[in-house]
């Protein structure tokens, strides 16, 4: 009969949900599609032992000696992301300076490896590729005035990738269709909770413990919440439906608020 008595509840109140639907999908498209796309490129290098090292037990002896330094592949990533070499880049690709606040630059060294992953991301895609390519240049000709021994190699260049990483409008529609109806869902729900609580004439049967005693006199208007059970499975679900409503909204905007930099 609860069951029966919540689904009356939503199938007469329909069409608050749908409101919210698509108030919420609404919000959530028109941000979406708001913001402005944002590229990335990556382009990726390696250390190895330098050239000069002739002697095969030197080589083997290098690369050992190069597995156990994972600092020195750090060093050379920090390098490639440095204000000099950006800046080098910059100048070489004849860019304003103010350009370069609409891009982030990182370099990361993979896991158990000695390989470099550059990644760029930015507005424009070309310019993109463009900058990373530079930078890698800028970063290959410092390095190799570093020392002899220990040499960056460039394995792949960054190209021009035509599809942005942000935003993601198949996951900022879908936080707002759910967001939309576990809000639509919660608010009728507890609205009717509401009106039963506060009406002498109650359009539904009573729900178990969310009966109430209201008092009028001349001066006052005075509600009795102590007649409300808090402990009743009716007044326990429409706290969790507000409570998971709320954390679906907050979530939905910290996740729009914030595009995704993967």
């Amino acid at each position: 009969m609860q069951i029966q008595q919540y689904i009356r509840i939503l199938r007469e109140s329909w069409w608050i949900i749908i409101a919210i639907l698509l108030v919420t999908t609404g919000i959530a498209l028109a941000y979406s599609y708001s913001q402005t796309p944002i590229y990335e490129t990556t382009a990726t290098f390696v250390v190895n032992p330098g050239v000069r090292i002739a002697q095969t037990d030197d080589v083997l002896y290098s690369i050992d000696t190069l597995a156990g330094r994972s600092s020195l592949a750090t060093t050379y990533a920090n390098i490639l992301q440095s204000r000099i070499i950006v800046e080098t880049a910059r100048q070489s690709l004849e860019l304003p300076p103010a350009m370069l606040q609409d891009y982030k630059i990182t370099a990361v060294v993979l896991p158990d490896s000695s390989v470099l992953m550059l990644r760029v991301q930015g507005t424009s895609p070309v310019l993109a590729a463009d900058l990373a390519n530079a930078i890698g240049e800028s970063g290959l000709q410092y390095i190799g005035n570093l020392q002899e021994i220990y040499e960056l190699h460039q394995l792949d260049l960054a190209t021009v990738e035509p599809d942005p990483i942000s935003p993601n409008h198949g996951v900022d529609i879908t936080l707002g269709i759910l967001a939309g109806l576990m809000g639509g869902v919660a608010f009728t729900i507890l609205r009717q909770f509401l009106l039963n609580a506060y009406s002498d004439e109650q359009p539904y049967p009573a729900l178990p413990g969310a009966t109430s005693k209201i008092d009028f006199d001349d001066t006052k208007f005075v509600v009795d919440i102590n007649s409300v059970s808090m402990t009743s499975p009716q007044t326990r679900l429409g706290i969790l439906l507000g409570l998971m409503a709320g954390v679906a909204f907050t979530v939905l905007r910290i996740v729009l608020s914030n595009p995704s930099d993967d």
